[in-house]
């Protein structure tokens, strides 16, 4: 049920972007597949211990998968299991920094992420006073929040310039339309996706949820900012990072139908500080 959900979410995700796309979902079958998707949680995750360092044991079932080293996110394999070991926290992760031309890349117009049109700009201009980048990008993330004002709608992946005008969709379009807001006003953004643990937008406890959020480049380490659960977290697993093309992310959906987690829990700073190097 979870491979077959994969396939048909991924299917009516490209619907609008294919000339003989099957007939939309219904907004109930779209969330009977997206609720098929969501991996469970071995352990409740509180607050405390999300905005702080989470160490996770993952497998994936059928199939191998290369989990992205971020900013946040280190990663290991441990030999003996065959399992990945992903810490996850504000500073984690040991990421080559991008090249010039990589942050050339990820401050232009892509797929889905329309930087350059009107009303993107007009969008992003305001909102944008300057101050540190932790301050424009907040200031960002706060207008998309409150744009995205409409529908919960699982059955479409529109682009940053579609989300604007309909105000509606998911994680999806908020990430979209935070990315070309970013790029609007010069500051480098790529698309994360991956899972989050949060009820948001399918209603259910202790699970992680298909989610996509933003990082931008800020000088020293790609940051995360979560413009449809408010804020990045040590909830967040990252699958793959890239420029927001569909074609890009759709193949991790049926990873996701896979994914195990089969352990999770908090690191101590001392704790931390011993794993350093491993």
């Amino acid at each position: 049920m979870r491979v077959t959900a994969a396939i048909a979410l991924v299917t009516v995700m490209a619907a609008p972007r294919a000339a003989d796309a099957p007939p939309a979902p219904t907004p109930a079958q779209a969330r009977e597949w997206m609720q098929a998707l969501l991996v469970a949680s071995p352990y409740k995750l509180p607050d405390a211990a999300r905005v702080g360092h989470i160490r996770y044991r993952v497998r994936v079932e059928g199939a191998a998968w290369r989990f992205p080293e971020t900013g946040e996110q280190h990663v290991r394999v441990d030999g003996d299991t065959g399992t990945t070991v992903l810490d996850i926290c504000v500073d984690c992760g040991r990421e080559t920094p991008p090249d010039a031309t990589a942050l050339a890349r990820y401050r232009a117009p892509g797929p889905g992420i329309e930087s350059d049109a009107r009303a993107v700009r007009n969008f992003a201009r305001p909102l944008d006073r300057g101050g540190s980048l932790e301050r424009r990008m907040l200031a960002l993330r706060e207008g998309v929040r409150a744009r995205m004002d409409g529908a919960i709608d699982f059955s479409r992946y529109d682009s940053a310039a579609s989300a604007l005008d309909r105000r509606s969709g998911d994680c999806t379009e908020s990430a979209l339309l935070l990315a070309a807001a970013a790029r609007a006003r010069g500051i480098p953004a790529r698309v994360v996706y991956g899972v989050a643990y949060s009820s948001r937008f399918t209603g259910q406890s202790h699970v992680f949820s298909p989610h996509m959020w933003v990082q931008v480049w800020d000088g020293a380490r790609w940051r995360s900012y979560d413009a449809a659960l408010e804020r990045f977290d040590a909830g967040h697993i990252a699958l793959l990072v890239g420029d927001g093309a569909f074609d890009t992310f759709a193949p991790a959906t049926s990873i996701i139908a896979g994914l195990k987690i089969e352990a999770a829990g908090s690191v101590t700073a001392s704790a931390k500080a011993d794993s350093v190097g491993r």
